[in-house]
């Protein structure tokens, strides 16, 4: 029973904040005019949308202007079915409709009895001639297609978009644990950016970095506007950026997936004697459905990476005798700061330290206690091969981050 009640309560909120994000500029507009032969306006004419993967139809009528409109479409491909009394049933096929853009499909019907239908199954033009503002849709074939970066990460592709820099990733690996790329557009900052899943923010507060990085194959499409956009986009200076997710059709589908990267694969570089471990395995897989037929349906993905790293750096250590203070091996006059009578400011005034050695008195013990801690060095330091050219693969503890999952979506 409790199990019940969760599931309940759980769909509620589906519900709920599906419809709630509808508001936020994540569906799109289908529009048109509907003539007869010689160009007049038909009105009351009955106009049906059907989304082809899923059945899903709504309908409307045409104004006494011939003007339809169907506002708040989701992404996906639709068909147009446009019936009047006295015409030939007009049906454009291979409607594509995008988020936050506006589909025009004009319907010229024919005298005819209603039995008959002219189908029309041309593409319809994608210039925008109903909107001022510029964007861009990376669809689900360019993110499975075309090469991405950083763990698969989808904004490696806004490279692809007019007026952005290339996606660079920024920060370290541990504050930036999700891998996410960041892009100025328009020349404005990154920080004016504003990234979205499904019209929800994903920005963290400070704007440096995104929260959640959707898998490539959760991904439907992805919208990037740049300039001009609606109001209700907001808090944005540069590009919009909204990541339309997957979601269920009249079709079971489903995919598994492991893209990986292990040490015994690859080349050591040329100064290091073995090749750090490295296990990393990105994987994961997502089904989709019908749960009722043309009503409701189901998408679920799950991805995990597990990531087992150590790595060798190359650095540049001291002698042994640079360590205690014997810098004799340098040609470069060492001079004592704490000379009586010098000049703090200036340095002027100082006395060199006598054979360029300085006293164990003046080093700090701090510092004593680190340099301790270096290796040995690999070969003798001589005048000819001074401590600042000996270098030595020093140890890098194993990183892991733990084998969690990193996104779940239903």
């Amino acid at each position: 029973m409790k199990v019940l009640r969760f599931v309940c309560a759980l769909g509620t909120l589906v519900v709920f904040f599906q419809t709630a994000a509808y508001s936020q500029a994540v569906t799109g507009t289908v529009l048109g005019t509907v003539t007869d032969a010689s160009g007049a306006v038909v009105a009351t004419a009955k106009v049906t949308v059907t989304e082809v993967n899923t059945n899903v139809s709504r309908t409307s009528e045409t104004n006494s202007s011939g003007n339809y409109t169907f506002p708040d479409v989701p992404e996906g491909n639709y068909a147009v079915t446009v019936e009047a009394a006295g015409f030939k049933k007009g049906i454009q096929q291979n409607v594509r409709v995008d988020v936050n853009t506006s589909a025009r499909v004009d319907v010229q019907l024919h005298p005819g009895d209603l039995n008959q239908s002219v189908e029309v199954t041309a593409a319809t033009p994608p210039l925008q001639t109903d909107r001022a503002d510029i964007s861009t849709t990376i669809s689900s074939v360019q993110t499975a297609s075309l090469p991405l970066s950083d763990n698969r990460n989808f904004q490696s592709l806004l490279n692809l978009v007019p007026g952005t820099t290339p996606a660079t990733f920024q920060h370290s690996q541990f504050f930036n644990a999700e891998s996410s790329l960041q892009t100025e557009v328009n020349g404005q900052p990154r920080f004016g950016n504003e990234y979205q899943i499904e019209g929800i923010d994903d920005d963290e507060r400070t704007g440096l970095l995104q929260i959640l990085i959707p898998p490539e194959e959760a991904i439907q499409t992805v919208e990037v506007s740049t300039s001009n956009y609606d109001p209700e986009l907001g808090r944005a200076t540069g590009g919009v950026v909204n990541v339309i997710l997957k979601s269920g059709t009249n079709s079971f589908h489903g995919a598994a997936y492991e893209f990986l990267q292990n040490s015994a694969f690859n080349a050591r570089s040329f100064f290091n004697p073995s090749v750090g471990h490295i296990a990393y395995n990105y994987f994961g897989g997502d089904v989709g459905g019908p749960i009722i037929r043309n009503k409701l349906f189901f998408f679920a993905d799950y991805l995990r990476v597990n990531d087992h790293e150590a790595t060798s750096t190359q650095e540049t250590i001291p002698s042994l005798a640079s360590r205690t203070g014997d810098l004799s091996a340098f040609s470069t006059i060492i001079y004592n700061p704490f000379t009586p009578g010098s000049n703090p400011t200036t340095g002027a005034g100082r006395a060199p330290f006598p054979g360029n050695q300085i006293p164990a008195n003046l080093i700090n013990p701090v510092s004593a206690a680190l340099l301790n801690l270096l290796p040995a060095r690999m070969r003798r330091s001589t005048s000819a091969t001074p401590a600042t050219t000996t270098s030595a693969p020093l140890p890098s503890p194993r990183l892991r981050t733990p084998s969690m999952p990193r996104w779940i979506t239903i």
